[in-house]
């Protein structure tokens, strides 16, 4: 945001070719001048910290953040930005060529990816994979692998004209099943054109600040806000719990709602929105929430699910006692017997942490009134969802309210549950004035869901033959303060608990257990992928007790068509596995025969056979993963997935 300066300079640059000047502060960010005073927002902002690349631009030639850059240091100098790719006819070859690669996915890495690139291909018109990988290192994506983006610049110059590809024949009757065809917001993508949640700023629109608890447990009182209204003119509205005309809770079902949109007197997380500031933007960003008169008594917090799950725990929430949220439960056969039975039992706990969804794109968004209907702009992967959650908060019918999802630059699960998109309607339905927020990437890192914690038991049996026999499985989740998706998790897991494998006899349990931590939500299978590392790992600890093959083990147990799940469901189709395990066997026997002279080489002694390479080998034969590992522990701890 601009500082308030006697006599700020005017400072002129050269913009893709095109003379720029700028009279304001010289510390601000090229990055918001670019933006917010030259309209390019083709260049993104994910972290303002130089961290993520997606605002790289080239400067004087060279890549560089442009977040990092001050607007005092440009006087007299070069920049080209996304805008400056393209010429009036066509694409540039390096955005053809992430056109025809399919390099773009969300798109909000895009423009940073192709400036990096652009910097290198004009000092390496033909880079090695490893100078493509180097000149990219500092441009994060959580989309597509990189494998792609690598490709396109590598083959720079080998695509047609963009002309050519806006032509390229669709495939025809009876073709298209299999056929590539270029991406329908693909030009967009990579002439940095998409917009994205905090690339509109509507006339006149005040900026809104959240104040959020530094404590996870606390209660707190709100004290006569009249005097930071006369320190800070600028100021136009505080709003807390009461100003809410509707309900003030919102959650992912249509009942037990339990996450407040701001709280009221007592909060459950640090990082819980407790008011928000709204007004111009330079004065709600320049207000201190030490500034405001909240009061906080800190109250002792539960982290651990034991603790909260302990017999006399206090209740964080009424109607959940023992602070579960919910339980699942899945039985098939009798697995107490069929573990009796089996030739070989493999056990074992495992434990997950909290893992951040790390999109680059922060939560951003506007809204504003118009008559009696509001309407949202904002980043998010449910928009009908978001209409129903914020006609209840403002007790509105559905119709009343139009939510207008932005592209959306990452979710992977973190954007099914609302973020700006009450608070500014709230603001924009109070004040009849457009409101804009977007989130910092602390305040997103703070404020948004995580991937649930895990803490799973499970037991595993086989026959002598390899087959399985049952699993005993039981999966505590950490779904943090409020509701969010753990239902969902505490469901879904016994489901899929026996993993992608026949199991004759199953017991699966799960719990979701309240804490005091941050909120666990929606991400990319939630719940499932927690408990796939127990499964894998014990099914690796049963072949090395069986003196099997690991891929062999799973060939034998795979489902597939015909096959009855634990649940009673009966596969007709899209039973794939054993295919997909078949295909990747030359890559398995590569990864032997890989370990087999790396241990040779290092003088190991008696060679690994293929009952002997785990997991680990697997993804080193492919090239994914340069670890080998034997049989598991009894007790596992997991950082992330």
């Amino acid at each position: 945001m601009s500082r308030p300066a006697a006599s700020a300079p005017s400072i002129s640059f050269r913009v893709n070719g095109s003379k720029a000047t700028v009279t304001g502060d010289p510390m601000r960010r090229l990055s918001e001048v670019l933006r917010d005073d030259l309209g390019l927002t083709g260049t993104k902002v994910g972290c303002d910290a130089g961290d993520c690349g997606a605002c790289t631009v080239r400067l004087d030639g060279d890549p560089v953040c442009a977040c990092l850059v001050p607007l005092g240091q440009m006087d007299g100098r070069d920049v080209r930005t996304v805008e400056g790719l393209a010429d009036v006819a066509s694409l540039s070859p390096l955005q053809a060529a992430f056109l025809s690669a399919g390099a773009a996915q969300c798109g909000i890495c895009t423009p940073g990816m192709l400036m990096a690139s652009d910097a290198l291909l004009a000092v390496a018109p033909h880079p090695t994979e490893s100078q493509v990988m180097a000149a990219l290192g500092g441009v994060l994506c959580r989309c597509t692998g990189y494998r792609k983006i690598v490709d396109a610049v590598r083959t720079t110059g080998e695509v047609g004209s963009a002309g050519d590809l806006a032509e390229a024949p669709e495939p025809g009757p009876g073709s298209a099943v299999g056929a590539r065809i270029l991406r329908l917001d693909g030009v967009d993508q990579v002439m940095g054109a998409t917009i994205f949640g905090a690339d509109v700023v509507p006339a006149g629109a005040l900026g809104l600040r959240t104040v959020r608890s530094p404590h996870a447990r606390a209660k707190f009182t709100i004290g006569d806000l009249s005097a930071i209204h006369a320190t800070h003119p600028g100021l136009v509205r505080v709003l807390v719990a009461a100003d809410i005309p509707g309900q003030n809770q919102h959650g992912v079902y249509a009942t037990g709602k339990d996450q407040p949109v701001l709280a009221d007197g007592h909060v459950r997380y640090r990082g819980e929105a407790v008011a928000a500031l709204v007004g111009d933007p330079e004065t709600v960003a320049r207000i201190r929430d030490a500034d405001l008169p909240i009061t906080w008594e800190p109250l002792p917090a539960l982290f651990e699910m034991e603790t909260a799950a302990a017999p006399g725990a206090e209740q964080l929430h009424k109607g959940s006692p023992g602070n579960i949220l919910a339980a699942g439960r899945v039985v098939c056969g009798d697995a107490t017997t069929g573990l009796a039975a089996s030739a070989v039992v493999a056990s074992g706990t495992f434990e997950t942490s909290h893992v951040e969804h790390a999109y680059i794109e922060p939560e951003a968004g506007y809204a504003r009134r118009r008559g009696d209907r509001v309407e949202v702009f904002a980043t998010t992967q449910t928009p009908y969802m978001d209409r129903d959650e914020i006609a209840l908060i403002l007790g509105l019918t559905p119709t009343q309210v139009r939510v207008m999802p932005s592209a959306c630059g990452g979710g992977f699960g973190g954007k099914l549950d609302l973020s700006v998109q009450p608070l500014i309607a709230l603001a924009a339905w109070l004040l009849d004035r457009p409101v804009r927020c977007v989130y910092t990437r602390p305040e997103s890192m703070l404020a948004t869901t995580k991937r649930h914690p895990a803490r799973i038991t499970a037991r595993l049996g086989a026959d002598a033959t390899g087959r399985l026999t049952a699993i005993d499985f039981h999966g505590d989740f950490d779904t943090g303060a409020y509701a969010s998706w753990g239902p969902t998790v505490a469901n879904r897991v016994p489901v899929h608990a026996s993993g992608p494998y026949v199991v004759p006899a199953v017991r699966a349990t799960t719990r979701a257990i309240y804490t005091n931590g941050p909120i666990s939500g929606a991400f990319r299978g939630f719940g499932v992928p927690q408990a796939a590392i127990a499964q894998e790992a014990l099914l690796d600890d049963l072949a090395a007790q069986l003196g099997m093959d690991r891929l062999e083990i799973r060939l034998r147990n795979a489902l597939g068509a015909g096959s009855v799940t634990a649940t009673g469901q009966v596969l007709a189709a899209s039973a794939g596995l054993g295919a997909c395990l078949e295909a990747l066997r030359p890559a398995w026997d590569r990864a032997i025969a890989d370990a087999a002279a790396f241990n040779a080489r290092q003088g190991a002694g008696d060679l690994p056979t293929r009952r002997g390479v785990g997991i680990g080998a697997m993804w080193y034969g492919i090239g994914i993963h340069p670890i080998s590992f034997n049989a598991t522990p009894i007790l596992s701890r997991i950082g992330g997935m």
